[in-house]
Protein backbone atom coordinates (compact mmCIF):
# COMPACT_ATOMS: atom_id res chain seq x y z
CA UNK A 1 0.00 0.00 0.00
CA UNK A 2 1.70 3.58 -1.03
CA UNK A 3 0.97 6.43 0.88
CA UNK A 4 0.92 7.80 4.19
CA UNK A 5 0.07 5.31 6.94
CA UNK A 6 -2.37 6.39 9.38
CA UNK A 7 -1.09 3.83 11.74
CA UNK A 8 2.20 6.28 12.10
CA UNK A 9 0.20 9.34 12.77
CA UNK A 10 0.47 10.09 16.27
CA UNK A 11 -0.51 13.84 16.16
CA UNK A 12 -3.99 13.80 15.55
CA UNK A 13 -6.58 16.90 16.27
CA UNK A 14 -10.15 17.65 15.52
CA UNK A 15 -11.72 20.78 14.55
CA UNK A 16 -15.19 20.26 15.41
CA UNK A 17 -16.42 18.79 18.78
CA UNK A 18 -19.16 16.40 18.70
CA UNK A 19 -21.57 18.67 19.17
CA UNK A 20 -20.25 20.78 16.63
CA UNK A 21 -20.92 17.90 14.29
CA UNK A 22 -24.40 17.61 15.32
CA UNK A 23 -25.35 21.37 14.98
CA UNK A 24 -23.86 21.53 11.24
CA UNK A 25 -25.99 18.06 10.14
CA UNK A 26 -29.12 19.16 11.31
CA UNK A 27 -28.58 23.00 10.31
CA UNK A 28 -27.86 20.96 6.85
CA UNK A 29 -31.00 18.72 6.84
CA UNK A 30 -32.77 21.94 7.84
CA UNK A 31 -31.40 23.58 4.64
CA UNK A 32 -32.51 20.79 2.62
CA UNK A 33 -36.01 20.27 3.56
CA UNK A 34 -37.00 23.97 3.49
CA UNK A 35 -34.59 26.02 1.14
CA UNK A 36 -33.99 23.03 -0.73
CA UNK A 37 -31.46 23.05 -4.02
CA UNK A 38 -31.62 23.97 -7.14
CA UNK A 39 -30.87 21.74 -9.94
CA UNK A 40 -30.52 23.92 -13.16
CA UNK A 41 -32.09 22.74 -16.67
CA UNK A 42 -32.71 19.12 -15.73
CA UNK A 43 -36.55 17.94 -15.44
CA UNK A 44 -34.96 14.84 -15.92
CA UNK A 45 -32.88 14.61 -12.52
CA UNK A 46 -36.09 17.04 -10.82
CA UNK A 47 -38.50 14.22 -11.76
CA UNK A 48 -35.84 11.87 -10.15
CA UNK A 49 -36.05 13.19 -6.96
CA UNK A 50 -39.75 13.95 -7.26
CA UNK A 51 -40.63 10.29 -7.71
CA UNK A 52 -38.36 9.44 -4.45
CA UNK A 53 -40.13 12.12 -2.45
CA UNK A 54 -39.19 15.18 -2.91
CA UNK A 55 -41.44 18.30 -3.28
CA UNK A 56 -40.31 20.22 -6.79
CA UNK A 57 -41.21 23.49 -8.16
CA UNK A 58 -40.45 22.69 -11.87
CA UNK A 59 -40.93 26.63 -12.51
CA UNK A 60 -38.07 27.38 -9.87
CA UNK A 61 -35.82 24.39 -10.80
CA UNK A 62 -36.24 23.64 -6.91
CA UNK A 63 -36.21 20.51 -5.48
CA UNK A 64 -36.90 20.30 -1.28
CA UNK A 65 -35.04 17.19 0.15
CA UNK A 66 -36.53 14.93 3.22
CA UNK A 67 -34.30 14.22 5.89
CA UNK A 68 -35.51 10.33 5.61
CA UNK A 69 -33.67 10.45 1.61
CA UNK A 70 -30.72 11.42 3.18
CA UNK A 71 -30.10 8.75 5.63
CA UNK A 72 -31.16 6.53 3.35
CA UNK A 73 -28.42 7.95 0.68
CA UNK A 74 -25.58 7.68 3.46
CA UNK A 75 -27.07 3.70 3.86
CA UNK A 76 -26.74 2.81 0.02
CA UNK A 77 -23.63 4.29 -0.10
CA UNK A 78 -20.44 2.20 -0.84
CA UNK A 79 -18.33 2.33 2.56
CA UNK A 80 -14.06 1.98 1.32
CA UNK A 81 -13.38 3.41 -1.67
CA UNK A 82 -9.94 2.66 -3.30
CA UNK A 83 -8.76 4.35 -6.01
CA UNK A 84 -6.78 1.95 -8.10
CA UNK A 85 -3.48 2.65 -10.19
CA UNK A 86 -2.77 1.20 -13.63
CA UNK A 87 0.00 -0.23 -11.73
CA UNK A 88 -1.84 -2.33 -8.65
CA UNK A 89 1.36 -1.31 -6.21
CA UNK A 90 -0.66 2.40 -6.20
CA UNK A 91 -3.94 1.42 -5.50
CA UNK A 92 -4.93 4.03 -2.85
CA UNK A 93 -7.42 2.77 -0.16
CA UNK A 94 -9.65 5.85 0.97
CA UNK A 95 -10.35 3.47 4.95
CA UNK A 96 -9.84 6.54 7.19
CA UNK A 97 -6.34 4.90 7.64
CA UNK A 98 -3.88 6.85 5.24
CA UNK A 99 -3.52 10.30 3.88
CA UNK A 100 -2.88 10.66 0.16
CA UNK A 101 -1.85 13.86 -2.03
CA UNK A 102 -2.71 14.75 -5.54
CA UNK A 103 -2.11 17.08 -7.35
CA UNK A 104 -3.99 20.32 -8.05
CA UNK A 105 -5.26 20.58 -11.07
CA UNK A 106 -6.99 21.92 -14.20
CA UNK A 107 -4.81 25.13 -14.68
CA UNK A 108 -4.50 26.91 -18.21
CA UNK A 109 -1.17 28.40 -17.73
CA UNK A 110 2.61 27.57 -17.85
CA UNK A 111 5.89 29.59 -16.70
CA UNK A 112 7.92 28.11 -19.56
CA UNK A 113 10.19 25.93 -18.12
CA UNK A 114 12.91 27.74 -20.51
CA UNK A 115 12.19 31.24 -20.19
CA UNK A 116 9.89 31.60 -17.43
CA UNK A 117 7.40 33.50 -18.78
CA UNK A 118 3.90 33.16 -18.72
CA UNK A 119 1.73 31.18 -21.71
CA UNK A 120 -1.35 28.72 -22.60
CA UNK A 121 0.19 25.29 -21.22
CA UNK A 122 -0.31 22.17 -23.49
CA UNK A 123 -0.86 18.61 -24.01
CA UNK A 124 3.09 18.03 -23.89
CA UNK A 125 3.17 20.51 -20.48
CA UNK A 126 0.22 17.92 -19.64
CA UNK A 127 2.22 14.80 -20.09
CA UNK A 128 5.47 16.50 -18.51
CA UNK A 129 3.60 16.89 -15.28
CA UNK A 130 2.51 13.28 -15.04
CA UNK A 131 6.02 11.82 -15.73
CA UNK A 132 7.34 14.25 -12.52
CA UNK A 133 4.07 13.50 -10.21
CA UNK A 134 4.65 9.84 -11.60
CA UNK A 135 8.40 9.55 -9.70
CA UNK A 136 7.33 11.16 -6.50
CA UNK A 137 6.58 9.02 -3.55
CA UNK A 138 5.07 11.66 -1.42
CA UNK A 139 2.15 12.41 -4.31
CA UNK A 140 -0.20 9.51 -5.11
CA UNK A 141 -2.97 10.21 -7.52
CA UNK A 142 -2.77 12.17 -10.28
CA UNK A 143 -5.15 15.26 -10.94
CA UNK A 144 -4.14 16.27 -15.25
CA UNK A 145 -2.53 19.99 -13.52
CA UNK A 146 -3.03 21.99 -16.66
CA UNK A 147 -5.76 21.72 -19.66
CA UNK A 148 -4.14 20.73 -23.07
CA UNK A 149 -5.02 24.47 -24.39
CA UNK A 150 -3.63 23.64 -27.84
CA UNK A 151 -6.27 20.74 -28.54
CA UNK A 152 -10.40 21.52 -29.91
CA UNK A 153 -12.30 22.67 -26.88
CA UNK A 154 -14.56 20.27 -27.02
CA UNK A 155 -12.89 16.91 -26.85
CA UNK A 156 -9.59 18.78 -24.27
CA UNK A 157 -11.04 16.72 -21.45
CA UNK A 158 -10.22 13.35 -23.17
CA UNK A 159 -6.81 14.74 -24.53
CA UNK A 160 -5.93 15.26 -20.98
CA UNK A 161 -7.44 11.86 -20.01
CA UNK A 162 -5.31 10.15 -22.96
CA UNK A 163 -1.62 12.40 -21.59
CA UNK A 164 -2.41 11.32 -17.98
CA UNK A 165 -3.18 7.85 -18.35
CA UNK A 166 0.08 7.64 -20.89
CA UNK A 167 2.30 8.90 -18.56
CA UNK A 168 1.52 7.52 -15.09
CA UNK A 169 0.99 4.89 -13.58
CA UNK A 170 -1.14 6.26 -10.87
CA UNK A 171 -4.68 6.69 -10.36
CA UNK A 172 -6.24 9.26 -12.03
CA UNK A 173 -8.46 12.11 -11.23
CA UNK A 174 -10.59 14.63 -12.92
CA UNK A 175 -12.26 17.61 -12.66
CA UNK A 176 -13.22 18.54 -16.25
CA UNK A 177 -16.03 16.60 -17.49
CA UNK A 178 -18.71 18.96 -18.12
CA UNK A 179 -21.15 16.41 -20.56
CA UNK A 180 -22.90 12.83 -19.81
CA UNK A 181 -21.39 11.97 -23.64
CA UNK A 182 -17.77 13.21 -22.39
CA UNK A 183 -18.29 11.14 -19.55
CA UNK A 184 -19.08 8.13 -21.47
CA UNK A 185 -15.97 8.27 -23.51
CA UNK A 186 -14.06 9.06 -20.77
CA UNK A 187 -15.20 5.36 -19.22
CA UNK A 188 -14.59 3.89 -22.58
CA UNK A 189 -10.90 5.09 -22.78
CA UNK A 190 -10.40 3.69 -19.27
CA UNK A 191 -12.03 0.47 -20.17
CA UNK A 192 -10.00 0.09 -22.80
CA UNK A 193 -6.60 0.26 -20.49
CA UNK A 194 -8.20 -2.06 -18.05
CA UNK A 195 -9.67 -4.61 -20.74
CA UNK A 196 -13.39 -4.35 -20.05
CA UNK A 197 -16.25 -1.99 -18.78
CA UNK A 198 -16.33 -5.16 -15.88
CA UNK A 199 -13.02 -4.88 -15.40
CA UNK A 200 -13.37 -1.00 -14.63
CA UNK A 201 -16.31 -1.25 -12.47
CA UNK A 202 -13.86 -4.18 -10.39
CA UNK A 203 -10.60 -1.72 -10.35
CA UNK A 204 -11.25 1.84 -11.26
CA UNK A 205 -8.29 3.84 -12.76
CA UNK A 206 -10.53 7.09 -13.01
CA UNK A 207 -12.81 9.32 -10.69
CA UNK A 208 -14.16 12.20 -11.67
CA UNK A 209 -14.74 15.62 -9.42
CA UNK A 210 -17.79 17.39 -9.91
CA UNK A 211 -18.44 20.67 -8.14
CA UNK A 212 -21.82 22.16 -7.58
CA UNK A 213 -23.10 25.83 -8.14
CA UNK A 214 -22.67 28.00 -5.17
CA UNK A 215 -24.80 28.25 -3.14
CA UNK A 216 -27.09 25.53 -3.43
CA UNK A 217 -27.39 24.13 -6.99
CA UNK A 218 -25.97 21.10 -9.10
CA UNK A 219 -25.32 22.09 -12.68
CA UNK A 220 -27.28 20.08 -15.56
CA UNK A 221 -24.30 18.42 -17.74
CA UNK A 222 -21.74 18.32 -14.61
CA UNK A 223 -24.45 16.17 -12.28
CA UNK A 224 -25.70 14.20 -15.15
CA UNK A 225 -21.78 13.31 -16.13
CA UNK A 226 -21.39 12.07 -12.56
CA UNK A 227 -24.58 9.67 -13.00
CA UNK A 228 -23.08 8.21 -15.99
CA UNK A 229 -20.21 7.98 -14.21
CA UNK A 230 -22.07 6.54 -10.98
CA UNK A 231 -23.71 3.88 -12.95
CA UNK A 232 -19.99 2.83 -14.79
CA UNK A 233 -18.97 2.19 -10.70
CA UNK A 234 -16.10 4.76 -11.26
CA UNK A 235 -16.27 6.98 -7.65
CA UNK A 236 -17.36 10.50 -8.05
CA UNK A 237 -16.44 13.72 -5.69
CA UNK A 238 -19.31 16.06 -4.90
CA UNK A 239 -16.69 18.87 -4.54
CA UNK A 240 -18.32 22.14 -3.08
CA UNK A 241 -16.21 25.36 -3.13
CA UNK A 242 -18.74 28.10 -1.87
CA UNK A 243 -16.27 31.53 -1.13
CA UNK A 244 -17.46 32.48 2.54
CA UNK A 245 -18.32 36.19 2.17
CA UNK A 246 -19.82 35.71 -1.74
CA UNK A 247 -21.28 32.33 -2.46
CA UNK A 248 -21.41 31.56 1.19
CA UNK A 249 -22.54 33.12 4.58
CA UNK A 250 -18.90 35.18 6.25
CA UNK A 251 -18.86 32.95 8.84
CA UNK A 252 -16.91 29.77 8.60
CA UNK A 253 -19.64 27.62 9.39
CA UNK A 254 -22.49 29.24 7.52
CA UNK A 255 -20.40 27.94 4.68
CA UNK A 256 -19.10 24.77 5.75
CA UNK A 257 -23.20 23.89 6.12
CA UNK A 258 -23.56 25.13 2.37
CA UNK A 259 -20.96 22.52 0.91
CA UNK A 260 -22.55 19.98 3.77
CA UNK A 261 -26.26 20.26 1.70
CA UNK A 262 -24.40 20.48 -1.77
CA UNK A 263 -22.72 17.47 -1.31
CA UNK A 264 -25.38 15.17 0.56
CA UNK A 265 -28.00 16.39 -1.86
CA UNK A 266 -25.61 14.86 -4.53
CA UNK A 267 -25.11 11.69 -2.40
CA UNK A 268 -28.68 11.79 -2.75
CA UNK A 269 -28.86 12.03 -6.58
CA UNK A 270 -26.37 9.41 -7.09
CA UNK A 271 -27.84 6.99 -4.45
CA UNK A 272 -31.26 7.56 -6.89
CA UNK A 273 -29.45 7.28 -9.91
CA UNK A 274 -27.01 4.06 -9.06
CA UNK A 275 -27.66 2.75 -5.38
CA UNK A 276 -24.89 1.92 -3.91
CA UNK A 277 -22.22 3.74 -5.98
CA UNK A 278 -19.07 4.87 -4.83
CA UNK A 279 -19.12 8.86 -3.90
CA UNK A 280 -16.21 10.72 -1.99
CA UNK A 281 -17.16 13.96 0.36
CA UNK A 282 -15.33 16.69 -1.21
CA UNK A 283 -14.63 20.44 -0.13
CA UNK A 284 -12.40 23.46 -0.76
CA UNK A 285 -13.74 26.20 0.63
CA UNK A 286 -11.57 29.38 0.55
CA UNK A 287 -12.92 32.82 1.29
CA UNK A 288 -13.80 35.75 -0.49
CA UNK A 289 -11.18 38.65 -0.75
CA UNK A 290 -13.01 41.83 0.27
CA UNK A 291 -9.76 44.05 -0.66
CA UNK A 292 -8.61 41.99 -3.96
CA UNK A 293 -12.21 40.74 -5.30
CA UNK A 294 -11.05 37.16 -5.44
CA UNK A 295 -11.07 34.04 -4.02
CA UNK A 296 -8.26 33.27 -1.22
CA UNK A 297 -7.07 29.73 -1.42
CA UNK A 298 -3.66 30.59 0.29
CA UNK A 299 -6.02 31.80 3.28
CA UNK A 300 -6.06 30.04 6.71
CA UNK A 301 -9.34 29.46 6.10
CA UNK A 302 -8.88 27.15 3.47
CA UNK A 303 -6.90 24.86 5.99
CA UNK A 304 -9.67 25.28 8.63
CA UNK A 305 -12.37 24.05 6.45
CA UNK A 306 -10.35 21.38 4.94
CA UNK A 307 -9.80 19.48 8.31
CA UNK A 308 -13.35 20.02 9.82
CA UNK A 309 -14.53 18.51 5.85
CA UNK A 310 -12.24 15.25 7.16
CA UNK A 311 -14.24 15.35 10.32
CA UNK A 312 -17.56 15.74 8.71
CA UNK A 313 -17.22 13.30 5.94
CA UNK A 314 -15.91 10.38 9.17
CA UNK A 315 -18.98 11.90 10.69
CA UNK A 316 -20.58 10.08 7.79
CA UNK A 317 -18.97 7.58 7.22
CA UNK A 318 -17.89 8.71 3.48
CA UNK A 319 -14.25 8.92 2.10
CA UNK A 320 -13.23 12.31 1.82
CA UNK A 321 -11.00 14.44 -0.45
CA UNK A 322 -10.83 17.84 0.51
CA UNK A 323 -8.73 21.05 -1.06
CA UNK A 324 -5.12 22.35 0.34
CA UNK A 325 -1.49 22.85 -0.62
CA UNK A 326 -3.31 26.47 -2.38
CA UNK A 327 -1.36 29.24 -3.37
CA UNK A 328 -2.46 33.36 -5.08
CA UNK A 329 1.42 33.37 -5.48
CA UNK A 330 2.85 34.23 -8.79
CA UNK A 331 5.93 32.57 -8.82
CA UNK A 332 7.65 29.82 -6.08
CA UNK A 333 8.60 31.82 -3.39
CA UNK A 334 8.08 32.74 0.38
CA UNK A 335 4.45 33.75 -0.12
CA UNK A 336 3.75 30.09 -1.99
CA UNK A 337 5.36 28.32 0.54
CA UNK A 338 3.52 29.69 3.75
CA UNK A 339 0.48 29.78 2.08
CA UNK A 340 0.67 26.00 0.89
CA UNK A 341 1.90 25.22 4.16
CA UNK A 342 -1.26 27.24 6.09
CA UNK A 343 -3.32 25.18 3.70
CA UNK A 344 -2.25 21.55 4.46
CA UNK A 345 -1.68 21.26 7.79
CA UNK A 346 -5.37 21.22 9.25
CA UNK A 347 -5.88 18.64 6.25
CA UNK A 348 -3.12 16.04 7.28
CA UNK A 349 -3.23 16.07 11.14
CA UNK A 350 -6.93 16.15 10.91
CA UNK A 351 -6.34 12.62 8.84
CA UNK A 352 -8.42 13.46 5.43
CA UNK A 353 -8.01 10.45 3.19
CA UNK A 354 -6.86 12.44 0.62
CA UNK A 355 -5.95 16.52 -0.23
CA UNK A 356 -5.66 17.98 -3.72
CA UNK A 357 -4.02 19.10 -4.74
CA UNK A 358 -0.36 20.82 -5.22
CA UNK A 359 1.76 21.83 -7.41
CA UNK A 360 -0.29 24.95 -8.60
CA UNK A 361 0.16 28.99 -8.64
CA UNK A 362 -2.10 31.84 -8.84
CA UNK A 363 -4.86 30.13 -7.38
CA UNK A 364 -4.82 26.95 -9.15
CA UNK A 365 -4.63 28.14 -12.12
CA UNK A 366 -0.79 28.34 -13.22
CA UNK A 367 1.82 25.46 -13.53
CA UNK A 368 5.55 25.73 -12.56
CA UNK A 369 7.36 22.42 -12.66
CA UNK A 370 9.34 23.25 -10.24
CA UNK A 371 6.65 24.16 -7.69
CA UNK A 372 5.64 20.57 -7.52
CA UNK A 373 8.61 19.69 -6.25
CA UNK A 374 8.97 22.29 -3.30
CA UNK A 375 5.63 21.36 -2.04
CA UNK A 376 6.06 17.57 -1.91
CA UNK A 377 8.61 19.27 0.16
CA UNK A 378 6.19 20.64 2.27
CA UNK A 379 4.19 17.70 2.63
CA UNK A 380 6.72 15.56 3.79
CA UNK A 381 7.91 17.71 6.62
CA UNK A 382 4.17 17.62 7.84
CA UNK A 383 4.20 13.90 6.96
CA UNK A 384 7.38 14.42 9.81
CA UNK A 385 5.28 16.73 11.98
CA UNK A 386 2.10 13.99 12.06
CA UNK A 387 4.42 10.75 12.94
CA UNK A 388 5.08 12.76 16.46
CA UNK A 389 7.53 11.28 18.50
CA UNK A 390 7.44 7.78 19.83
CA UNK A 391 7.88 6.65 23.14
CA UNK A 392 8.94 3.04 23.82
CA UNK A 393 12.17 1.47 25.53
CA UNK A 394 13.92 1.89 22.08
CA UNK A 395 13.36 5.25 21.10
CA UNK A 396 14.18 6.48 25.24
CA UNK A 397 17.78 4.45 24.91
CA UNK A 398 18.89 4.12 28.04
CA UNK A 399 21.27 1.19 27.27
CA UNK A 400 22.43 3.10 24.78
CA UNK A 401 22.97 6.17 27.12
CA UNK A 402 25.10 4.69 29.67
CA UNK A 403 26.66 2.64 26.84
CA UNK A 404 28.34 5.84 25.50
CA UNK A 405 27.80 8.03 28.67
CA UNK A 406 28.82 11.84 29.72
CA UNK A 407 31.03 13.24 26.70
CA UNK A 408 30.34 10.33 24.72
CA UNK A 409 29.73 10.25 20.60
CA UNK A 410 26.40 8.71 19.71
CA UNK A 411 27.47 9.23 15.46
CA UNK A 412 29.49 6.12 15.26
CA UNK A 413 27.06 3.98 17.03
CA UNK A 414 24.68 1.41 15.39
CA UNK A 415 21.78 2.36 16.90
CA UNK A 416 22.17 6.11 15.42
CA UNK A 417 22.74 4.08 11.93
CA UNK A 418 19.43 2.20 12.36
CA UNK A 419 16.76 5.17 13.08
CA UNK A 420 17.96 8.43 11.68
CA UNK A 421 15.99 8.15 8.43
CA UNK A 422 12.96 7.19 10.68
CA UNK A 423 13.45 9.96 12.99
CA UNK A 424 14.78 12.97 10.93
CA UNK A 425 12.98 14.43 8.18
CA UNK A 426 15.72 14.10 5.52
CA UNK A 427 15.05 17.17 2.82
CA UNK A 428 15.50 16.87 -1.17
CA UNK A 429 15.45 20.26 -1.91
CA UNK A 430 16.15 22.18 0.47
CA UNK A 431 19.26 23.68 1.58
CA UNK A 432 21.16 22.71 4.89
CA UNK A 433 24.93 23.71 3.89
CA UNK A 434 27.02 26.00 5.50
CA UNK A 435 27.41 29.47 3.91
CA UNK A 436 30.53 28.81 2.39
CA UNK A 437 29.04 25.53 1.04
CA UNK A 438 26.37 27.50 -0.50
CA UNK A 439 28.38 30.01 -1.91
CA UNK A 440 30.37 27.24 -3.17
CA UNK A 441 27.66 25.60 -4.98
CA UNK A 442 26.56 28.51 -6.61
CA UNK A 443 23.99 30.79 -4.54
CA UNK A 444 21.45 27.95 -5.32
CA UNK A 445 17.64 28.65 -4.25
CA UNK A 446 14.91 26.43 -3.30
CA UNK A 447 13.05 27.08 -6.53
CA UNK A 448 16.67 26.18 -8.41
CA UNK A 449 17.64 23.16 -6.90
CA UNK A 450 13.88 21.77 -7.20
CA UNK A 451 14.51 22.59 -11.35
CA UNK A 452 17.57 20.85 -11.23
CA UNK A 453 15.52 17.54 -9.61
CA UNK A 454 12.68 18.28 -12.39
CA UNK A 455 15.60 18.03 -14.97
CA UNK A 456 16.26 14.62 -13.58
CA UNK A 457 13.10 13.18 -13.44
CA UNK A 458 12.13 14.04 -17.23
CA UNK A 459 15.44 12.74 -18.46
CA UNK A 460 15.30 9.35 -16.25
CA UNK A 461 12.03 8.44 -14.97
CA UNK A 462 10.00 6.14 -17.79
CA UNK A 463 6.75 5.25 -16.26
CA UNK A 464 5.53 1.96 -18.20
CA UNK A 465 4.35 2.88 -21.16
CA UNK A 466 0.55 1.79 -22.59
CA UNK A 467 0.36 -1.25 -24.81
CA UNK A 468 0.52 0.05 -28.79
CA UNK A 469 -2.91 -1.37 -29.54
CA UNK A 470 -4.38 0.44 -26.33
CA UNK A 471 -2.94 3.79 -27.61
CA UNK A 472 -4.38 3.28 -30.93
CA UNK A 473 -8.02 2.54 -29.35
CA UNK A 474 -7.38 5.80 -27.60
CA UNK A 475 -6.61 7.61 -30.37
CA UNK A 476 -9.51 6.29 -32.02
CA UNK A 477 -12.01 7.01 -29.17
CA UNK A 478 -10.82 10.53 -29.14
CA UNK A 479 -11.21 10.60 -33.30
CA UNK A 480 -14.93 9.23 -32.86
CA UNK A 481 -15.53 11.90 -30.28
CA UNK A 482 -14.34 14.80 -31.88
CA UNK A 483 -16.55 14.06 -34.76
CA UNK A 484 -19.49 13.28 -32.61
CA UNK A 485 -19.03 16.31 -30.32
CA UNK A 486 -18.34 18.92 -32.48
CA UNK A 487 -21.88 17.92 -33.75
CA UNK A 488 -23.31 19.41 -30.32
CA UNK A 489 -21.20 22.92 -30.25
Amino acid sequence: MIGFARERQRVDFNLLSEDDLRAIHWATLDILRTAGVKILHSQKILKLLEKAGCPVNYDKQLARIPSNLVEEALDKKGNAITLCGRNPKYDARLDDRHVYITNDGNGIAMLDFETGKKRPSTKTDLAKTAIISDALDELHIYWPMVSAQDTPEHVRALHDLEASLANTEKHVMFETTLSPEVAQYQIEMAAAVVGSKEELRKRPIISSLHCPVAPLQHGVQSTQAAIEFAKARVPIVFFGMPQPGATGPATLAGSIVINNAEVLSGLVIAQLAAPGAPVIYGGGVAAFDMKAGSRAGGGPEHGLTGGAFAQLARHYGMPSIVGGGVSGAKRPGAQAAYEKFASLLPQILSGANAICGIGLLNDCTLLAFEELLIDTEIVRIIFRLAEGIEVNDETLSLDLIKKVGPGGNYLVEKHTLEHFKSEHFLPTVSDRNSYEGWLKEGRKSVADRAREKVSEILKTHKPKPLEDSTSKELARIIKEAEKALEKKI
